[in-house]
């Protein structure tokens, strides 16, 4: 079951407060409002800044607000009132779930029991999963995944058809290249990845697989802020690793895993090995000539920093 089908089974049936984590507000409100289309219900969304308003208009097109809606007692007070059919997205609506905020907390939990009786869902949108004890049996959590391949592929062929008529951009994509690029900016959201591509645009006025390199750099961007992991660049091959025939002809041959090709035959993705060895045998540098052998990011994960003093400094090598 897709998400978009889980959540519309869910407003079906009557699930008051739907709590969906993820950062990207856009992408899940565009889901949202198809749902509210199909099931003939208003969207009305909600930020401090703006208070309550109609989902979907835009910030200068929303004349008719109203300003003591920026406080979430008067929102909720609001969605009680509210007697259509409707969808309510609350946005970033976390901080107002603390121990300092109780008669929020106590709002929405009387909000939950009235939701059940009527067509009204409330869905608060947040990066971030912050339930008080006295919510959590009134909340349905759901985890808005990252955008698939597939969703990439539409991202790019939108972008393509809006530089098409520039002729001075150079788009040189075959169908080997356009998987090398879609398979590396997997992981990324719609945002990121737009933005990396049109980044690549502006700055080389082309597009080919060879700019791979530059959605790994924007992946590196991400890793920086976890803290946790570590971007390694590599330039080494498998022709700097002595011996090991097995592996390397066992690598050569998963590399193919990764292909539309493999993918409509059903054979899976490789599901990693284990290297084992004293200091020194080459384990890191297998690695490294993996990472360039398959032209995906080589990342350091610093288990000690994870852990601490409960465990002692330690470090894994990740691919």
């Amino acid at each position: 079951m897709t998400i978009a089908s889980e959540i519309e089974t869910l407003i079906r049936a009557r699930y008051p407060l739907l709590y969906l984590v993820t950062s990207e507000e856009l992408r899940a409100l565009e889901m949202i409002l198809d749902i509210a289309q199909r099931r003939q219900k208003k969207v009305f969304e909600w930020s401090s800044n703006t208070g309550i308003v109609p989902a979907g208009s835009s910030f200068q097109s929303q004349k008719i607000r109203n300003p003591a809606t920026k406080d979430p007692l008067v929102a909720l007070d609001q969605v009680i009132e509210q007697v259509e059919p409707a969808i309510y997205v609350f946005k970033d609506f976390h901080p107002f779930l603390s121990k300092s905020n109780f008669a929020v907390t106590r709002k929405l939990k009387e909000i939950a029991l009235h939701l059940k009786n009527s067509y009204k869902t409330i869905v608060l949108v947040s990066p971030l999963l912050e339930i008080p004890v006295e919510l959590e049996k009134e909340v349905t959590v759901l985890n808005f995944p990252l955008p698939t391949r597939e969703d990439l592929s539409l991202l790019l062929d939108k972008i393509l058809a809006d530089v098409k008529e520039f002729k001075q951009v150079n788009i040189d994509l075959d169908k080997a290249g356009r998987e090398r690029l879609l398979q590396a900016a997997l992981g990324l959201t719609c945002g990121e990845a737009e933005n990396v591509f049109a980044k690549i645009i502006v700055k080389d006025q082309r597009l080919s697989a060879d700019d791979v390199g530059e959605v790994f750099a924007q992946k590196q961007q991400i890793i920086r802020k976890s803290g946790l992991l570590e971007n390694y660049a590599t330039n080494e091959g498998f022709e700097h690793v002595g011996g090991l025939p097995m592996l390397k002809d066992w690598l050569n041959k998963r590399s193919l895993a990764f292909s539309d090709e493999a993918r409509a035959f059903g054979l899976p993705p490789p599901k990693g090995i284990l290297l084992l060895g004293v200091q020194g045998c080459g384990k890191s540098l297998c690695a490294k000539a993996v990472s360039s052998l398959w032209q995906m990011p080589l990342l350091r994960f610093d288990m000690g920093r994870m852990f601490g003093s409960l465990v002692g400094i330690s470090a894994v090598t990740i691919q």
